[in-house]
């Protein structure tokens, strides 16, 4: 968790350095509880890039860093309140295009400090026992591609939303040593009960990226 914070506090003195317009906004998921903080620099008048925060709170828990830039190419509401006139465009306002990056640290489903045993019969029909775990954390990777709507009021209300794909790795094909020999014969099966589909439905292997956020320019 300090690695994470430390990644986002630099991110953060990276994006402030310049002057130019920024935006801090947060959301919260329905579907996954989960509480998320962006911050967004803009690079010039239709480019930016900034750091989403977001930390899962049930199932499989933990912080998630993502790094994004943006390319915003098109004001549609801008266009139509001038009446059909060229608009100019900028990460204030309008569609964009956001390619990101990240890096998230979570506990498995069974977070309860546990050791999970079982037992079975290995190839010479031999009763015996394994854990599963070796450790309780594991990191994952992703990347993901989306376009966005951002509205800025002139009062400097900001509202956004986000919607595209996302890959990110399973938490069984992290480092090895987080599994014992356990894995073997238990990881393949449905993955503890469904475990494995509820990391692509309720978790955050979630192939879908749906995001709405509000809050204010800086």
């Amino acid at each position: 968790m300090k690695y994470i914070s430390l990644l986002l506090f630099c991110s953060l003195l990276t994006f402030g350095v310049s002057a130019q317009s920024n935006s801090l906004t947060a959301g919260f998921g329905l579907r996954n509880p989960k509480l998320s903080v962006q911050y967004e620099h803009s690079l010039n008048s239709n480019k930016s890039a900034g750091a989403n925060l977001t930390y899962y709170l049930d199932n499989w828990k933990g912080p998630r860093l993502e790094g994004f830039y943006r390319f915003y190419f098109s004001d549609f509401f801008g266009k139509f309140n001038k009446r059909g006139t060229s608009a100019s465009y900028d990460n204030e306002n309008g569609f964009y295009h956001q390619f990101k990056v990240g890096v998230g640290l979570f506990t498995n489903v069974f977070d309860d400090g546990d050791d999970l045993i079982f037992t079975y019969y290995d190839d010479d029909g031999n009763l015996s026992s394994a854990e599963l775990y070796e450790s309780n954390n594991w990191i994952n990777f992703g990347i993901g591609s989306a376009i966005g709507y951002k509205f800025t009021s002139n009062s400097g209300f900001v509202f956004e939303a986000t919607s595209g794909l996302q890959i990110w790795s399973k938490p069984w094909s992290g480092p090895k040593d987080n599994y014992k020999l356990g894995y073997q014969y238990f990881g393949v099966w449905d993955f503890l009960n469904g475990t494995a589909a509820n990391y692509y439905i309720i978790g955050p292997g979630f192939p879908l990226d749906l995001q709405i956020k509000f809050g204010f320019k800086l």
